[in-house]
């Protein structure tokens, strides 16, 4: 496709079911889009009902909002279309009776259990000056001028025997460690393969346990990519799909990563109605979760305590300008009749910062890694507690990692940092819960690299700490893509 087209891209941060809000972003975005030239203007596919609504997304009265807020949106437009995805029914409305959505199409009640599926999906529309188009999913449509393949992506797709013009995904997809990379080798693989520009969308923000990155992109029918929009911020901009312009490269992996936990926990804070986070500064992991901490939210709004057991902790708070306060359990242990070190002492502890955090209105964050928590090596009711655990879904490698990288920018933050203890158990960890290997069959065929002691080890702490790892607070997955997080572990582990 040579003739010159300007696609605009909104890059917005929708909440779910915040349309008002979500409404004001899209309009906002789509004006800076006209002003610069675009002659169509694309949002992602939950820039106006916000991501994963969950049960939500099958009541009447969610689906008559949305319905309402397209209605209010077209008559916001100027001349140049408006494509963005939404919700709805997707089987035809028969007067009021809407109670079918809730049954899943299923009239009879009896017949259908709570876990029967809604019939409604995200689909595209395509907003015109007082006009609100359903599009079908998966087709080509004819769009100002163009034949335009338009999709709601949840992954990697391939048009057959299709004649368009332009791809354009409208992508509903959590990030997750080296997806930016895989998403633009996808990309520029299906405009070479297609000889037609692609346009990528998807919003930013945090739902749940899910972060979405953003950086939406324009690529020519060469593979070249055009446009790519920041990661983890809103944005809206304009470029010609037959243009020359270049996108800058990608950010390195442990940059992307450290977007994404600062979202996470500035998004997560936000949403739960906290301006100001809580941590205790005497775990290994607690310099990078107070570094991060500081970046998100501000300095001024990080509380650490200590019991001054640990000596780093002063230098971390003074490196980051955060507050620290020490706590005198000493009382506490005695009444018990405990010493420091015991599971009873970390619980006390614990308990004395849950409760000043619940005081001064804060969200307390856990610092757990991932080898601690498939490993069930935490005292429940302990390090466990708190709201979020953001390094949770990090192995002991990516934490080092980044708390060297916060370390350049914070003089004083880490000290000496020790290199990670035995990689090898965070390797057999990764092959069982992230790859899905049995016990068995990586034995099988890696009986050097994994030694069988080594993994019926991990094997037996992941199936005993099943039950303390359920109890944990919401962990941001950032590590693997999140539907490996939903597979059920033990019938696996239990071969």
């Amino acid at each position: 496709m040579s003739t010159h087209f300007k696609i605009g891209i909104i890059q917005n941060a929708p909440l779910t079911a915040d349309f008002p809000n979500n409404l004001r972003s899209i309009v906002q975005g789509y004006r800076e889009c006209i002003d610069h030239g675009a002659e169509l203007v694309v949002a992602s596919a939950t820039a106006l009902c916000g991501p994963k609504p969950g049960a939500l997304s099958a009541r009447s009265s969610f689906l008559k909002q949305i319905q309402a807020a397209l209605e209010a949106l077209s008559h916001e437009l100027g001349e140049p279309p408006l494509l963005l995805g939404a919700y709805a029914s997707l089987f035809p409305e028969e007067g009021d009776d809407w109670e079918l959505l809730s049954l899943g199409g299923n009239a009879d009640p009896a017949t259908c259990g709570a876990d029967c599926p809604p019939n409604v999906d995200i689909v595209p529309f395509l907003i015109e000056k007082d006009t609100v188009t359903e599009l079908a999913d998966a087709e080509v449509t004819d769009i100002a001028g163009i034949a335009a393949y338009v999709d709601i992506c949840a992954g990697e797709i391939l048009p057959e025997d299709a004649d368009f013009d332009i791809l354009i995904h409208l992508a509903d997809i959590p990030w997750h460690a080296d997806s930016a990379r895989k998403e633009e080798e996808n990309r520029r693989w299906e405009a070479r393969s297609n000889n037609a520009p692609v346009v990528w969308v998807q919003s930013v923000g945090t739902a749940g346990s899910n972060i979405y990155a953003g950086g939406s992109g324009i690529y020519s029918a060469e593979g070249t990519p055009l446009l790519r929009l920041p990661f983890f911020e809103s944005a809206a901009r304009v470029a010609d799909i037959a243009g020359t312009a270049r996108a800058r490269a990608l950010p390195r992996p442990e940059e992307l990563l450290e977007q994404a936990l600062v979202r996470g926990i500035r998004d997560t804070a936000q949403q739960n109605g906290y301006t100001a986070v809580c941590l205790p500064l005497d775990h290994a992991n607690s310099p990078l979760l107070a570094a991060l901490s500081a970046e998100a939210l501000g300095s001024a709004n990080v509380h650490g305590f200590t019991t001054g057991g640990n000596s780093s902790a002063a230098a971390t708070a003074e490196a980051l300008g955060i507050s620290v306060q020490k706590l005198d359990i000493a009382p506490l242990l005695a009444a018990a009749g405990t010493a420091e070190g015991t599971p009873l002492a970390a619980r006390l502890q614990a308990a004395l910062i849950t409760s000043r955090a619940e005081e001064e209105g804060q969200m307390l964050l856990c610092p757990l890694g991932r080898h601690e928590v498939m490993l069930g090596q935490f005292t429940l009711y302990a390090e466990s507690c708190g709201q979020l655990a953001p390094l949770a879904n990090l192995y002991r490698v990516d934490i080092h990692l980044l708390t060297r990288l916060m370390g350049e920018r914070h003089a004083g933050l880490i000290g000496t940092l020790a290199e990670p203890t035995q990689p090898e158990q965070d390797r057999i960890i990764h092959e069982l819960a992230d790859r899905n290997i049995s016990p068995t069959e990586l034995l099988a065929n890696n009986p050097i690299l994994f030694p069988e002691n080594d993994v019926r080890y991990i094997q037996r702490r992941m199936i005993t700490s099943a039950a303390k790892r359920a109890q944990l607070p919401t962990i941001l997955h950032v590590d693997a893509p999140w539907e490996r997080h939903e597979l059920p572990l033990n019938h696996r582990l239990n071969d």
